[in-house]
């Protein structure tokens, strides 16, 4: 009896009626279509909700449907991570209610903000994932054949590193310019260790030569004093 009641009270024929289907695999983005026909006598308008809205993109996700025609409503499931343990719990609501022909010319949001809760008609349906059994996990990387050696016969041969090929490194103009100028580097540097040694070796010369002149300067110091001293004395002597 509920069952009839339900299909008298209908507005739109909604196919799906139970359940959207959504099959994988999720890595990219997966749509169902959602097909709703106006079976009634009079212009409905139509609401498309959603338990988890970031999740999806529901297009359009409002309207109004004409007598006897049909809209198909393209809801776009966003990629991510499959886990078939995973509870969903995602569902969908479509309302629906008679336009009144006095609104016609009113904006679709206003008419749903000034609705009667008592003449929306509700329907529910849940949100199923399904991934196809020939499909590899959206972690599994499928293995890339290396190129046939006689289409290149003077290519390197590829060194596997983790799962991935990479071809060895060639050396580039900008490399070769690099080394050339670290050797340039290493060659002033060396220069400069044996500047700085070279003038250690003259200061500890001029030291030396120094120190051996010292003792001249002090004794031509000392007969100068002797020879002042020795005038003084016999000035006052005489």
């Amino acid at each position: 009896r509920i069952q009839i009641l339900f299909e008298v009270m209908s507005l739109l024929q909604i196919n799906p009626d139970l359940h959207l289907l959504f099959r994988g695999p999720f890595n990219e983005v997966v749509t169902s279509v959602l097909t709703l026909k106006n079976i009634s006598d009079s212009k409905v308008c139509f609401k498309v909700k959603t338990t988890a809205p970031r999740r999806y993109c529901v297009r359009p996700n409002s309207g109004i449907i004409e007598v006897g025609q049909t809209v198909e409503v393209s809801i776009m499931l966003q990629p991510f991570q499959y886990d078939p343990n995973e509870k969903n719990n995602h569902k969908f609501m479509v309302q629906s209610m008679i336009l009144d022909p006095s609104k016609a010319d009113v904006p679709l949001d206003d008419v749903w903000k000034g609705a009667d809760s008592s003449q929306i008609i509700d329907k529910r349906l849940r949100c199923q994932f399904e991934l196809p059994s020939n499909a590899a996990p959206a972690d599994t990387a499928t293995p890339v054949a290396p190129s046939s050696p006689a289409a290149s016969p003077k290519a390197e041969a590829p060194v596997a590193v983790n799962n991935r090929t990479f071809l060895p490194e060639k050396p580039t103009p900008a490399t070769s310019t690099n080394n050339s100028t670290n050797d340039r580097v290493e060659a002033l540097v060396r220069e400069n260790a044996n500047l700085k040694k070279r003038v250690a070796e003259i200061s500890s010369q001029r030291t030396a030569v120094q120190q051996q002149a010292q003792p001249v300067y002090h004794n031509a110091a000392y007969y100068i004093v002797f020879v002042i001293v020795g005038w003084l004395i016999a000035k006052f002597v005489i």
